[in-house]
């Protein structure tokens, strides 16, 4: 190793691969076991931990007594390669330690994996992963004890084949036998050796033997005091997905903007596709082994999806939101479907994929958190900030600034506003909220609409003359349920009568530019 490759290394200082100590001890073991279980690293003694040469006097044993003390102390046993670098006018030794084949490696009965900076000592589901990984093999690979052939559905699995053809992801022939294929996959490997996957995929009742295979999901107020909703998809994992959006979907608002475009723009509360990607990872990359279901759980100010099992052993937050990762999937055999069903993309691109998403519905990047056997991802409403980057006034989506603000942004938009500038702030919002995206209410505050609401305005954005009746037949409601609604947004300003009952027609106030 050259010094400038040791300076490249150290000045990554304390890094996923690598580890400075300024002499060798029990830790540097300990970290050597951590890299072979992970993707390998670099221990550098007799460097201090701010990167620069110890001023400790290092006692060089030979270079092979490094070697083989780290290779003793492991089970399998980690193969170092040791090497002395002069560093910044002082001797130092570098051990380059290689990613094990055989995991998970152990030292004294104990596992490391390395996260960050940070040696992890393993939990038993990770040490059973790792061991499952280094044959090849993935966590949804096992067969289920007591499966059979009989427990699938070849309707389900021709569903699947269709669909995956529809894609471009498979050429499957339209009489191809499913059996055969699942058998060609390696999904199967003979009627009575059913891999989790299949079972998951395509059993009639998945959750006869994996009744924690359900996403259960709920809404509530006051930070959780009080359940409005709650819903629990079952069946196959795929079905869950959209299942559980269209659970959420019922629980937040939508914003039309009126944009005078054929289809007017909708801006729902939470990026809809980045909720879709967050809950299809949720089902592909979950552990299975663990007894706990998918929780989805929709607050006022916030929707939060959080799914048993960390990230695998082996990666760490910081990988995962790097655009770059290497996919390391804990369900390969499921992941390979939901990609044929395009529902997920590339393998890996889930995070980027949904933070696009929030750039384009105006939304805050999701938190996420792993850990305590568990991976969170958290979706917080819009904020100011996020808003800015749609370009668009904030009070077409329904975000309610504080009174002296709204009116400020109101006046942008509406040359009344200039003419009333000097009445008091609640006559100004009420006149600005002709202009703005859904009306405002009693309050002052910009009208949020429901998604039965957004429907309405939108129906009404494209047939100005539409009954009644002909809304009712289109939302699958009562006439006298659309009166009702319709009669709160004409009170609330959204929307306005202009003639008679008959011969008249409606008009969209909320949203026009």
């Amino acid at each position: 190793m050259t010094i400038g490759e040791l300076e490249i290394i150290v000045s990554k200082h304390e890094m996923q691969r690598l580890e400075l100590k300024e002499s060798f001890g029990a830790e540097c073991i300990e970290s050597a076991c951590a890299f072979a279980n992970a993707g390998g690293g670099f221990i550098v003694i007799g460097v201090d931990n701010k990167g620069n040469p110890s001023q400790r006097q290092l006692r060089f044993e030979g270079l092979r007594d490094y070697e083989n003390k780290i290779a003793t102390a492991t089970e399998p046993s980690v193969a170092v390669d040791a090497e002395k670098v002069d560093f910044r006018g002082r001797e130092v030794v570098v051990l380059k330690v290689a990613e094990n084949p055989l995991k998970p490696v152990a030292v004294k009965g104990r596992c490391f994996v390395r996260k960050g900076s940070v040696n992890h000592q393993m939990t038993p589901a990770e040490i059973a992963e790792a061991h499952v990984k280094s044959t090849g093999s993935s966590m949804d690979s096992v067969f289920v004890p007591g499966a059979t052939r009989v427990d699938l559905d070849m309707a389900t699995i021709r569903r699947y084949m269709r669909k995956a053809v529809a894609e471009n992801r498979r050429n499957y022939a339209e009489d191809e036998d499913p059996w055969h294929t699942l058998l060609k996959l390696g999904w199967v490997k003979s009627e009575s050796e059913i891999t989790r996957a299949a079972y998951l995929l395509f059993a009639k009742d998945p959750q006869l033997r994996f009744s924690q295979a359900v996403i259960h999901a709920g809404a509530f107020k006051a930070d959780g005091a009080v359940i409005i909703d709650s819903h629990d998809s079952v069946g196959n994992i795929q079905d869950q997905v959209e299942d559980a959006l269209a659970f959420i979907q019922r629980n937040i608002r939508c914003a039309i903007v009126v944009s005078g475009k054929a289809e007017h723009d909708r801006y729902w509360e939470y990026p809809v596709e980045g909720l879709r990607e967050a809950l299809a990872n949720a089902v592909c990359h979950r552990d299975y082994g663990q007894p706990n279901d998918i929780q989805v759980k929709v607050f006022e100010d916030r929707v939060v999806i959080t799914n048993p099992g960390q990230l695998p052993f082996d990666m760490s937050l910081e990988e995962l939101e790097d655009p770059d990762h290497a996919s390391r999937p804990r369900n390969k055999l499921i992941a390979q479907a939901f990609y044929d069903m395009h529902i997920i993309e590339h393998y890996g691109s889930g995070i980027r994929r949904i933070k696009d998403d929030c750039d384009k519905n105006g939304s805050p990047y999701p938190i996420l958190k792993s850990g305590n056997m568990e991976f969170r991802i958290t979706f917080h409403a819009r904020t100011k900030e996020s808003i800015a980057k749609l370009g668009i006034n904030p009070v077409k989506l329904g975000f309610a600034f504080d009174t002296e603000k709204s009116t400020e942004n109101s006046r942008e938009n509406t040359e009344k506003s200039t003419e009333n500038s000097g009445k008091n702030t609640e006559k100004s919002t009420e006149n600005s909220g002709e202009n703005t995206g859904g009306g405002p209410n009693k309050s002052g505050k910009p009208k949020r609409l429901t998604e039965t609401e957004a429907r309405i305005v939108s129906i009404l954005g494209k047939q100005n003359n539409a009954t009644q009746g002909y809304i009712a037949t289109q939302l699958g409601v009562t006439r006298t349920y659309v009166t009702k609604i319709m009669g709160n947004l004409q009170t609330q300003g959204v929307i306005r009568r202009v003639g008679p009952d008959k011969g008249g027609h409606w008009e969209v106030i909320g949203g026009e530019p």
